[in-house]
């Protein structure tokens, strides 16, 4: 315990010293990938626009390093639909068709680049006074935190590769070096009811036995994009919320693909994720929080953030109704 009290104040050092003298994004790829509409994470009473205040440090990215896989995601390789303009604002009403394809969620990792994901607190800046550790802003407003939290791990010879194995084992419901170890399998599916002639859908989200329902946007192409607000997970390993979450994605009739989900990760969240990254250590991050969750911003001042962003790689298969699988 006392390595992991002494890594984490070499992070904090380390932020400190980005936070003085402002660091530039990498290369990064297409910056703002998502990003055009935002989400509005925090906002209630006024827009959390209208106390968007200037950040100059901007987040840098790492490499994620690969991981096995104790399944095939059998994500079906077609072209993506989707082009990061679609609305995120959802339809008041989709007509119901009457025919459902359920798709299971079958591959979950971070988006590495930290400029890639969703404006959800439509500033680029701050909306909240951040945690001591969260870093830098990405560009054109992109929230995705946990990306850019990458090169500070590197600093203790870690890597969120840790995160995406976690997720892929907890989605095979196998793990182990010999993936010989049984373990309860996270359940994610979607249930979708598409109306192209609307460009619309009605989407039922299915998180272990707890289930939402949603209208989203559908392109002619199968763009599925829109808001589907908090998702709760339950499970020792992974627990706790993505709040105020938003996807686009690509389905067909073989499954989803080329998925990107953003939102805030409760406190609970957070701490489970840097449990899996940074082993033994109980929220040993100084709370690195970049958005407001369940605070309010107000014109007197900004609240401190509680959430942490976070963008995802998705992607998941057409299950067979006659078997229940795929």
């Amino acid at each position: 315990m006392h390595d992991s009290i002494g890594f984490v104040c070499v992070l904090a050092l380390a932020l400190v010293a980005c936070s003085e003298t402002s660091t530039t994004a990498s290369g990064g790829g297409a910056a703002g990938v998502g990003g055009a509409a935002g989400s509005g994470v925090g906002g209630g009473g006024g827009s959390a626009a209208d106390l968007c205040l200037p950040l100059d440090d901007r987040c840098t990215s790492v490499e994620i390093e690969p991981h096995e896989s104790c399944c095939e995601p059998g994500v079906p390789d077609q072209a993506d639909a989707c082009d990061g303009t679609e609305s995120l604002v959802n339809p008041a009403t989709c007509a119901p068709t009457g025919i459902s394809v359920v798709y299971k969620l079958t591959m979950m990792e971070v988006e590495e680049d930290c400029d890639v994901g969703y404006d959800l607190d439509v500033c680029d800046g701050e909306t909240c006074v951040r945690g001591g550790l969260a870093p830098g802003e990405g560009l054109d407003g992109i929230d995705n935190a946990l990306a850019g939290f990458g090169p500070l791990l590197v600093s203790g010879d870690l890597n969120l590769g840790s995160l995406n194995k976690a997720f892929s084992d907890s989605l095979c419901g196998m793990a182990g070096a010999e993936c010989l170890d049984e373990i309860p399998p996270l359940e994610v599916r979607l249930v979708v009811d598409a109306s192209f002639s609307e460009g619309c859908a009605n989407v039922s989200l299915l998180v272990g036995g707890e289930a939402t329902s949603h209208v989203l946007n559908l392109s002619e192409d199968g763009c599925l994009s829109g808001t589907l607000g908090t998702i709760l997970l339950e499970r020792s390993d992974l627990y706790g919320s993505l709040n105020e979450s938003v996807v686009r994605m690509t389905i067909s009739s073989a499954g989803f693909s080329h998925g990107l989900l953003g939102g805030a990760m409760d406190g609970d969240m957070t701490v489970a994720i840097f449990e899996i990254v940074f082993p033994g250590s109980a929220d040993p991050l100084g709370s690195p929080f970049d958005l407001a969750v369940s605070t309010t911003p107000t014109p007197e001042g900004l609240a401190q953030c509680d959430g942490f962003s976070a963008t995802f790689r998705i992607g998941g298969v057409a299950e067979d109704p006659r078997t229940g699988g795929s």
